[in-house]
């Protein structure tokens, strides 16, 4: 009988004390939980007020564990570019910029020139370390098509990836060779 009214007792301690902590914000352990860190979901940086006709291109350049740059520039059809600096880019948060109309242009001519399309979606590795390269091409009259570049990358592709870096790495107040 009195093992019984002590478990009780304790039951209700307890309770009254797990209350208390989550009203005040309390931690109830007092061993701190260890930071995981995870590889960054990618986010469309695609602003709320434009319709998706205008957008034409996502060029995105994922972190890495390492000094990677990360940032994603979104490409309207009249050269505005929603910009937003992540990680290890000298021009950080988000910005408006403009590039010529004419690159915007030839930047889908060389989309359509490699045939972007029909790429695969995904050319991927098991290895977590990577930094990739997620590009979004809105061609007129064709579905939108997103492809993961991280490994195994076919040339076609290597090529517009570079190409795209030249044009919109100096946005990013990026040298060529990063």
């Amino acid at each position: 009988m009195r093992a019984a009214l002590y478990l009780l007792t304790l039951t209700a301690t307890l309770s009254s004390c797990a209350q208390h902590a989550a009203t005040t914000g309390a931690a109830t352990s007092a061993t701190p939980a260890t930071p995981v860190f995870q590889k960054p979901r990618t986010v469309s940086t695609i602003p709320i007020n434009t319709a998706p006709g205008d957008t034409v291109l996502v060029f995105q350049r994922t972190p890495c564990y390492g000094t990677c740059p990360a940032y994603t520039a979104t490409i309207f059809r009249n050269g505005q570019v929603s910009y937003f600096g992540d990680r290890f880019v000298p021009v950080t948060g988000q910005r408006t910029l403009s590039l010529p109309p004419a690159t915007v242009t030839a930047m889908l001519d060389e989309a359509r020139r490699i045939n972007f399309n029909s790429l695969a979606p995904s050319y991927t590795s098991n290895v977590s370390d990577l930094p990739s390269t997620i590009i979004t091409v809105y061609l007129p009259g064709q579905q939108r098509h997103r492809v993961l570049a991280e490994a195994n990358i076919p040339a076609p592709l290597q090529g517009y990836i570079a190409y795209l870096k030249g044009r919109l790495d100096p946005l990013a107040g990026l040298n060529m060779d990063k």
